[in-house]
């Protein structure tokens, strides 16, 4: 994973957060770091909330976790044990030792065959599919594995038709694999009883993956199903490896176009609800990626 922290860790320092949050007797909310920074950016209380629960799962900030007026989670921050290294006290601080930091490379590895390998191994839920269609991907190597494990599967491998004109093409697999081009945008997603997406609805808005889950509504026979390969945020910021690892990812998300975001579970269930999909129902997690199934339902 991206090692973010360091950049987070320096964006706080500059925008004065951590000199806030030490001049303060109390936690504060991310509304009223807003407000006191006076930023106008009307989703920047979001924006502040998702870059302080990392820090706080890395010890550098404390948290609390309350409820808002609309009795929703609502996590509180303030200075941690990490954190006073970074507040001038006394004219120094290590704030300059982040530049040593912002030189780390990046470990890049292929991170999808390692991931899907493990849900594999623990993950049976294509076992009793017929028909499994992957929206968005790529040149079909996520298939390949299912089918390897599950011989008697179909897959349709759905992309985009310069993506899926260069597919993985297995002769022994090719009677039960289709690769098929098109945009889940604009063209209809192809029918199976279990669609796929892997690290999609992350990078989404909530308004796009409503749109997307409806196509897939539509792309389903009634007790079928939709198998979500994402990170899952938890509500309060531990300070255990999966949680920082799903809060790096976050900022990924945030790096990238506006509205891409690691959800929680309930903000998961709000999307399939508002597309008639039940409650998503946990298939296993490997690390901090998580496979959620959405069923439809009558």
């Amino acid at each position: 994973m991206i090692p973010c922290v360091p950049l987070v860790l320096k964006a706080t320092i500059e925008l004065g957060i951590l000199k806030l949050l030490s001049k303060s007797y109390a936690q504060l909310s991310p509304t009223q770091i807003a407000s006191r920074l006076s930023i106008k950016n009307p989703d920047a209380a979001v924006t502040i909330d998702r870059i302080l629960r990392l820090l706080a799962s890395c010890s550098f900030l404390s948290c609390t976790l309350t409820q808002d007026k609309a009795e929703r989670p609502e996590r509180m921050y303030g200075l941690g044990p990490l954190s006073k290294y970074y507040v001038s006290e006394q004219g120094a601080t290590m704030a300059s030792w982040l530049l040593l930091l912002l030189d780390e490379v990046s470990l890049r590895t292929c991170m999808s065959t390692i991931f899907m390998g493990k849900f594999m191994d623990t993950h049976c839920r294509f076992k009793n599919a017929k028909m499994v269609v992957h929206v968005g991907g790529a040149v079909g190597e996520c298939l390949e594995l299912i089918l390897s494990k599950h011989p008697d599967l179909r897959g349709i491998n759905f992309d985009l038709p310069h993506v899926v004109k260069n597919g993985l093409s297995y002769p022994l697999l090719m009677a039960g694999l289709e690769h098929v081009g098109g945009s889940f945008v604009d063209d209809p997603i192809p029918k199976g009883d279990t669609l796929l997406t892997k690290w999609q609805f992350h990078s989404c808005t909530d308004e796009f993956v409503i749109q997307l889950l409806k196509k897939c509504w539509n792309a389903l026979p009634a007790s079928g199903k939709v198998v979500i390969i994402d990170p899952v945020s938890p509500e309060y910021p531990g300070t255990d490896l999966v949680t920082r690892a799903t809060f790096t990812s976050d900022m990924v998300m945030l790096a990238l176009p506006p509205g891409g975001k690691d959800r929680t579970l309930r903000e998961v269930e709000v999307v399939a609800r508002a597309t008639g999909f039940s409650s998503p129902k946990v298939g296993c997690q490997v690390l901090h990626m998580w496979a959620l199934e959405l069923y439809k339902t009558a």
